[in-house]
């Protein structure tokens, strides 16, 4: 016989907003489709889904998903899960993915994906047959066994960084950007927030600096926390030409930087070797995304005082290695409207600039929390005997159908 499901998990959030939603759906068909009112077969097993969404432009904390099994269901141990899926709507029946540039199709990120935090800790988050459990636990680098904590705004796919190294000749002076700012003038690079991947760098031409070489990286923030910057400053000899890149690009050859997308932060920068250009000076800046809005990112070239178009040195992080040469690239939910480039002795400042790259996306706010429960062997039973004088007919067993809530 057959069971018919009805039933609602109870989201809550600090200070809840009307753009936050939660709808819970069940698949029989090991997910192929989701239903809110499906008919399930005795001791057959049932996947639910208590979607969450968060379309307003803020994260919340204190935020949880609770529901309860239906009575005579049983969890399936192990098969809770905590998943990002902003590209699927809640109520759809499917899971769609999103079509990357490269042609990959994942929209997806879950506690068990690389870099997660693992496994959920069922011991923390059931307590007998009802669930509470943060909507990001064991994303972000967050606790397996969180019942409260943070659910995140959408943000967009990908910060694109681009690398722009402009050169007057030969081993002459170099200049590196990464961003767009009216004080760069023409020496701009276009850096940006999108849903797809930069295959190829923007570095608009300068006159009189044509491009030495140049590069883009694609870092994906879906369900990682820290976007780990790294500068890499390499020089010949004394105070001879230097190169500075920030990224990792097939395009700039040997002089790459470590800058990478993950849940934990760096403490130490990534430069390889490059020969004859040996590293000058590094550093490396953890910048953490979760729950800021906006990537500041600065640009700071300095120049030997006095020296025209001698060597120049671009900083785009603050970190103690890089001495006083720092720039104040920061993650705040407020946008900079101007660089902070502090005064190093020797260096004046040649040009800076600032650039608020907004990662805000309220159309990618959704995620779910997903479990698998087993229907009781029959959950409305009846038993009818028939017995006399002298006689005991055998028992009559029926299993009843509980027709779904619509």
């Amino acid at each position: 016989m057959l069971l018919g499901l009805a039933g609602a998990p109870l989201f809550a959030a600090a200070s809840a907003q009307a753009a936050t939603t939660s709808t819970l759906l069940y698949s029989t068909d090991n997910g192929t489709t989701w239903s809110a009112n499906p008919t399930v077969a005795p001791s057959a097993t049932v996947l639910v889904r208590a979607w969450y969404n968060n379309s307003d432009p803020v994260e919340y904390t204190g935020a949880q998903v609770s529901t309860t099994l239906p009575s005579g269901f049983t969890l399936a141990p192990n098969s809770t899960m905590v998943c990002l899926n902003p590209t699927t709507p809640a109520g759809s029946e499917a899971t769609p993915t999103l079509t990357e540039a490269d042609g990959t199709t994942s929209s997806l990120v879950c506690n068990t994906s690389t870099g997660q935090s693992g496994a959920i800790n069922e011991a923390a988050v059931w307590t007998g047959s009802t669930l509470t459990i943060s909507p990001t636990a064991g994303l972000f680098g967050q606790p397996t066994g969180a019942t409260s904590g943070v659910m995140e705004f959408g943000k967009k796919r990908y910060f694109n960084m681009n690398n722009c190294d402009r050169q007057i000749s030969g081993n002459g002076p170099q200049l590196m950007t990464s961003i767009t700012a009216p004080g760069l003038g023409p020496y701009v690079a276009g850096s940006n927030v999108s849903n797809s991947e930069d295959t190829t760098p923007t570095c608009p031409a300068a006159p009189g600096w044509p491009i030495n070489l140049q590069g883009t990286q694609a870092l994906d923030l879906l369900g990682k926390r820290y976007l780990n910057m790294n500068n890499c400053d390499r020089q010949i000899s004394g105070n001879g030409p230097q190169l500075t890149t920030s990224i990792t690009s097939p395009s700039l050859g040997p002089y790459q930087a470590g800058t990478n997308m993950k849940n934990t932060a760096d403490t130490a920068p990534t430069c390889p070797a490059a020969p004859g250009w040996p590293v000058n000076i590094s550093g490396n800046q953890p910048l953490d995304l979760l729950g800021n809005r906006y990537l500041n990112l600065n640009n700071c070239v300095r120049q030997i005082a006095g020296t025209g178009n001698g060597p120049q040195l671009t900083t785009t992080i603050t970190s103690w290695s890089l001495g006083p040469y720092t720039a104040g690239t920061n993650m705040s939910n407020t946008p900079d409207t101007a660089p902070s480039c502090p005064a190093a002795s020797g260096w004046p400042l040649n040009i800076s600039g600032t650039q608020a790259f907004d990662t805000l996306d309220t159309t990618r706010g959704a995620g779910f929390v997903q479990f698998a429960m087993i229907a009781p062997t029959c959950p409305a039973a009846q038993t009818a005997t028939l017995t006399g004088t002298g006689f005991t007919a055998p028992p009559s067993n029926s299993c009843l159908t509980i027709a779904p809530t619509s």
